[in-house]
Order: C-alpha cells, then structure tokens, then sequence
C-alpha cells in the first residue's frame, strides 16, 4: 500500500512540476523511485521510460502547435534518431553496475543544475518571427536537418542510457549550440517526445525485466492528468 501511494505522489507531484516549469520531469521520477523505494537504478530508469511510451507531452504540443506546425520535417527525424539510438543507449545501462550508474545519473543531474544556473543570457532571446524557425545569430553550430539528427542522436543515447526524456537535454543544447528560440526549441523537444520515442530503450529494459509496468501506468495517468 505504501508503494503505490508513492507512485501516486510521484505522479501528481512530478506532473504538476512539469506542466508548471515546462520540463518532462522523468529525472525527478528516476530519482524518487530510487530514493523513497529503493528501486534498483535501471528497475526505475525502466519504469520511467514505459510512461514515457504514453503521449505525456501533448498537452504543451497543443499549447505550443502554432511553433510545432513549422518543424513537421524536424521532428520525424528527432522521432526516428531518438527511438533507434535509445536502444543502444539502453544496453550500454545494462553493461554498467546499478551502483555505478546511479552514482552516474546523480553526476548527470548536478552537471544540468550548474548549466541552468550559469546558462548566458540572450541566447536563445532572440525575438519569434511568428512564420518561420526563428535562429539567433550566436549559435556556435547552425540549426539545420543535420543537426538534429545529431542532437536527437546524442539525446536519445544518454536518454536510453539514464531513463530520462528529451526535454531536460534537447532544449538546452538547441539554445546554446544553435540559439534556436526557447519557444521553438521547447517545441520541438515536446513534439518529439510526444509518439512512443522511447520504445528502443524500452524493448531493452522490458527483456530485462526492468520495468515495472503498473506503476508505470499508476505514474502515466495522474501525470497526464
């Protein structure tokens, strides 16, 4: 009983965070899983990963459509490139001690609070063109088809390989790298996430028993909601 209402409160709690800051929150679930539960790491990473097969993030790709609309090509690749390369992303988990890769994911968790606390201001301000992608002038690599394969890539892998979803990374390596517009870049990261993206990592987890599918449905529901 104790278990489930932790599930409850992380999915309410992590929701309401989430649909409030503009974040997937999936580092924050991982985390409360392993923490309040002691979940094993990838037994949470998993489980995080099985919600993610669910469109949690429709109701910010409803909110954001008039910037989703102009990305369509972008995004089928983000879908693609994210799906296959969690995948390997996933098995490289497996090949690492749950101790290991906890201590991992807290390093990686530390790395992303330092980078929004000491981000550089006025990139990714550039003012939104209302018809087009809107890129700043101060991206160190330009924002293009290319890139995104590569962003999506590198997303996907670390997402496999850390259960977590698109957004906490996506975004900001779409504003640092390329000043691609916040709205834009937060867009994209949502409209990817929206199709069952991580069934790559997910087939991994699941063969390895990694996955706790009620919970993960418990968890879907009331953060959706």
């Amino acid at each position: 009983m104790y278990e489930w209402l932790i599930f409850l409160l992380l999915g309410i709690l992590v929701g309401f965070t989430g649909g409030y800051a503009g974040i997937g929150g999936a580092p924050f679930l991982v985390a409360g899983l392993v923490l309040a539960l002691n979940f094993d790491q990838h037994l949470a990473q998993g489980t995080v990963l099985a919600i993610m097969l669910g469109p949690m993030s429709l109701p910010g790709v409803l909110v954001m459509w008039d910037r989703v609309r102009l990305m369509f090509v972008e995004i089928g690749i983000g879908v693609i490139c994210y799906a296959i390369i969690s995948n390997l992303g996933a098995k490289m988990a497996y090949s690492i001690q749950g101790e290991t890769l906890s201590f991992a994911f807290g390093i990686l968790l530390i790395l992303l609070g330092f980078r929004y606390l000491f981000r550089k201001k006025g990139i990714g301000e550039v003012e939104l063109d209302p018809n087009h992608i809107t890129v700043g002038e101060h991206g160190i690599i330009p924002f293009n088809k290319f890139t995104v394969v590569v962003i999506s890539a590198v997303v996907g892998f670390v997402g496999g390989l850390f259960g977590i979803g698109a957004g906490v990374l996506m975004v900001p390596l779409l504003i640092s790298l390329c000043d691609l517009h916040k709205d834009d870049a937060r867009s994209l990261s949502l409209a990817i996430l929206l199709p069952p993206v991580s069934i790559g990592a997910v087939l991994e987890y699941g063969s390895n028993d990694g996955i706790r599918w009620g919970a993960a449905l418990v968890m879907f529901i009331l953060y959706f909601i």
